[in-house]
């Protein structure tokens, strides 16, 4: 089979579906006509409400701990993703030793120093693309905190107290947003991680990840509860 730098034209056609498939999904959950499907678009209700609630209690310590542990969560997953790219890095230098741990392994087609830093490079940027969205949704809960601090008196009139928690949801649901792309890709990379082994099994991968995400996007238990109605 013909190869380019030692990958198959398997390898580049797993490559290709794996962001593909990503991008992809990225898209359906967030920007397609199919995303006021998603639990996501569902969540956006209760976030209203909740804002609602926040400017009519007016700095209730009760607000403030569930938005703190919003915050700590980001942060967890931000620090995670730092300490996972530094780990992944300093693989870059033993290589030798893993190629030879792979070519144990039956069915493995990472034969070359190349072949392994490509693969090593890929869940790195992976965990960068990451590190990003986690860092701007925790600065966004920053600024969100802010503007709670900012909102109008309870007692000013009640459209515009309307209209300052929409805005506020919307605020919130952008940041939750970033957090949950940022967290999706952590699924994303453990796809790529099969790739060190073949490409049959990168692409079946990225295949079942992107299949459980929908199901937890568009067809979760959580999500059905969530939208039962009253009889």
């Amino acid at each position: 089979m013909p190869s380019l730098y030692g990958f198959s034209l398997l390898d580049l056609f797993a490559l290709a579906l794996f962001f593909v498939i990503w991008i992809g999904h990225f898209y359906l959950v967030n920007h397609s006509r199919f995303s006021s499907l998603t639990i996501t678009s569902a969540m956006v209700d209760m976030r209203e409400q909740w804002m609602r609630n926040v400017i009519k209690r007016e700095g209730s310590p009760f607000d403030a701990l569930i938005q703190n542990g919003l915050q700590q969560g980001v942060l967890f997953f931000g620090s995670t993703s730092v300490l996972l790219i530094g780990g992944l890095v300093a693989g870059l230098g033993s290589g030798d030793s893993a190629i030879a741990v792979l070519q144990e392994i039956p069915l493995s087609t990472t034969s070359s120093r190349f072949q392994w830093e490509i693969k090593i490079l890929l869940v790195v940027f992976i965990f960068v693309f990451a590190f990003f969205k986690f860092a701007w949704s925790y600065r966004l809960y920053n600024y969100i905190l802010i503007m709670i601090g900012a909102a109008p008196d309870s007692e000013d009139d009640a459209a515009a107290l309307d209209f300052y928690a929409r805005k506020l949801s919307l605020l919130h649901a952008l940041a939750a947003m970033h957090f949950t792309t940022g967290l999706n890709s952590y699924f994303f990379a453990l796809a790529a991680f099969t790739w060190f082994l073949n490409a049959w099994l990168f692409m079946a991968a990225t295949l079942w990840v992107a299949f459980v995400l929908y199901r937890r996007a568009f067809r979760s238990n959580f999500l059905k509860i969530l939208r039962m109605k009253e009889h």
